[in-house]
């Protein structure tokens, strides 16, 4: 009893802590430092860059954000909030991917809701507001292409390269703060095989297989 009456103590504690100014979050913070030999020029050093951004930041953005990809159609479907309706985003999108040596363009963009889960209490309509921008990529052909633009996405979806990641093309290192509660430094490193780069010894390859369109109403074009 005893033990388990300190266990409780312990974060009581740590917010008294808080109060006198320093933090009650749980410091989880590590750096990551990954040699890319193969970064050369500044289309890789996107692309690398985008791949870091995307498992370090991009994923807990605090958008809710989904991709699905049709290889044999060269489509993207891309979902996220309302603001894929704006032009001005939509172009954002086409331009990142473009940063990234492929030509895209934005063919449709509007409600799209996946069908409701089914669940103990009944049918659930997890994505309410969920929209969906087809994005057609004319020149799109490999696993490695649509890592490649997933990663341009979210570089837009933050709309700026992040203190977290650095890259130092010189010495084709890059540096990576990042929460090792929520992933660990291999997440980076095979963030950019993924999209064709050996990173700290680990060969590139093509990444995890795309996924078919799957749970989506489709969007006529």
């Amino acid at each position: 009893m005893k033990q388990r009456i300190w266990q409780i103590a312990i974060p009581v504690l740590a917010c008294v802590i808080t109060v006198m100014g320093l933090s009650c979050r749980r410091s989880d913070m590590r750096t990551a430092r990954v040699q890319v030999p193969g970064m050369s020029g500044a289309t890789a050093v996107r692309i690398v860059t985008n791949a870091a951004l995307d498992v370090v930041v991009g994923r807990y953005d605090g958008i809710q954000n989904a991709c699905d990809v049709d290889l044999d159609r060269k489509l993207v479907f891309y979902h996220e909030s309302r603001q894929l309706l704006s032009r001005p985003y939509q172009q954002a999108i086409e331009a990142k991917i473009a940063e990234v040596g492929l030509g895209a363009r934005v063919v449709q963009a509007q409600l799209n809701p996946p069908a409701p889960t089914p669940t103990i209490d009944g049918l659930v309509q997890e994505w309410p507001n969920r929209h969906t921008a087809v994005i057609h990529v004319p020149d799109m052909s490999s696993v490695l292409h649509a890592n490649i633009i997933v990663d341009a996405i979210a570089y837009a979806r933050l709309g700026r390269d992040d203190p977290r990641v650095t890259v130092n093309p010189a010495t084709g290192e890059i540096v990576a703060s990042y929460q090792s509660l929520r992933l660990s430094q291999r997440n980076i490193e095979e963030a950019i095989t993924a999209v064709g780069f050996s990173a700290n010894g680990v060969p590139a390859k093509l990444g995890h297989e795309d996924a078919l369109p799957h749970g989506w109403y489709p969007v006529l074009l």
